[in-house]
Formats: structure tokens, sequence, C-alpha cells
């Protein structure tokens, strides 16, 4: 750089100095913006979105939750009708009552079918001609008492009837069970008899079945004679 001597025109030459650096330096400001510029723009049209990378694998399952709490119980339902009564059973052997009390039981049944219309009518006859094991010899002490108990399934044909008792030593009597039918038609009938006796001597006793047929032909089905033994 010239320096002149005079004042003036060392000031003019400063300032021509000044415009040149900042034209110089606004021609490589404007050169940056432009590149920086044409650089976007390049890369917007040349920028290409790439493919698509894979899906990545399911991840684990997670825990279960918590059992949620029970519910509370729903109230009960109504209470349904009652059904019908059955028939009545059979009485029972009674019981002892605190004073007598049971000795000995015994009991003998039989399945087998006895037809009674061989035999004549308006007769008593044993039953053990047809069945043996409803004839019973008992040993008791003395002053005991003997509850028998005798029940049989009879079928009948229409005008059909049958006796039965108990009988005791060929000489003491039970009452009398009947089994009859009229002119309908046929069916089973059930006969039930219970006999308790006198005070007896000790010693052996004899229990059987007498049967009457008074007409028709009847038949003897199940039938069970039970005995016990009662002192007091």
């Amino acid at each position: 750089m010239q320096v002149f001597t005079t004042h003036g025109f060392q000031i003019i030459r400063m300032v021509r100095e000044l415009d040149e650096n900042v034209a110089i330096t606004l021609l490589l400001v404007g050169s940056l913006a432009l590149g920086l510029v044409g650089g976007v723009a390049t890369s917007l049209l040349v920028a290409k979105p790439g493919v698509a990378g894979q899906d990545g694998a399911d991840g684990l399952t997670g825990p279960a939750g918590p059992v949620g709490l029970t519910g509370s119980q729903g109230e009960p339902g109504a209470v349904g009708p009652q059904g019908e009564q059955g028939l009545q059973g059979l009485q029972g052997i009674p019981g002892a009552d605190g004073i007598n009390s049971v000795l000995q039981i015994v009991q003998t049944s039989n399945s087998t079918m006895q037809n009674t219309g061989s035999f004549a009518n308006m007769q008593w006859f044993s039953m053990s001609v047809v069945d043996s094991s409803m004839t019973m010899p008992i040993n008791v002490q003395q002053g005991s008492k003997l509850l028998i108990v005798f029940s049989a399934s009879i079928r009948l044909e229409a005008a059909g009837s049958l006796w039965i008792r108990i009988v005791l030593d060929d000489s003491i009597n039970s009452t009398v069970s009947v089994i009859s039918i009229g002119s309908q038609s046929g069916g089973t009938l059930q006969s039930h008899i219970e006999f308790l006796s006198n005070s007896l001597d000790s010693g052996v006793h004899l229990v059987q079945l007498q049967l009457l047929r008074e007409s028709g032909s009847p038949i003897i089905l199940d039938r069970t004679l039970t005995i016990t033994e009662i002192t007091s």
C-alpha cells in the first residue's frame, strides 16, 4: 500500500481499500450462502427413501394377572313340592320296653310257589305238608313268651279265598287272616299275622302255620316266619 504524504490522498486511499475489503467480504459470504442453498437443494433432489426393514419378533407374553375375588353366593332356590307319601310298611317286631328283654330270635323264609288247589275245601291243614320250613320247634326258658310273626304273598284267581292262622303246640290258635278276592280278575295279596303267647313252661314248643282253602286254588308265594322269645 502506498502512503501519500498528503493527508487528503491518504484518506482517499484508505477509503478505497475499505471498499475493496467490504466487497471481497460480501462476495465470500454470498458464495457461501449460494453453496449452502445449492447443497440443500441437491440433497433434496438426490435423497431417496430406503427399503423398509423387517418387523421385529413378537415380544414374550407377560405373566397372567392376579385372580379376581370370588363373588358372593346366590340366594338358595325355592323348595320343591313334597313328594307323595309311600305305602305304609309292615309293622315291625316290638322292641324291649325296659321290662321285657329279648332272649332269642329265629327266622325262616321260603320263596317256592305252593298251590293249595289239591286240598279239600273248608278243612285246616298244616303248611308243613307243602313246606316243612313253616313248622319250627323252639326251646324257651321258664316264664318266657313267644312273639310269632308270619307274612306271605298269596296269588288268587277270581272268586278265590284262603284262611291262615298261627298254631302253638297244636292247641293255641292265633286270629285268622283271610285272603280273598271276588268275581273280578285275580291278583296278588299280602297276608300278615302277629301273635303273642302267654307265659310258657320251659322246654321245646312247636310253632306251625295252618291253612284252610275256602274256594279257588290260591298259590302261596314268598313267605317268612319269625319267632322271638321274650322274658320279663
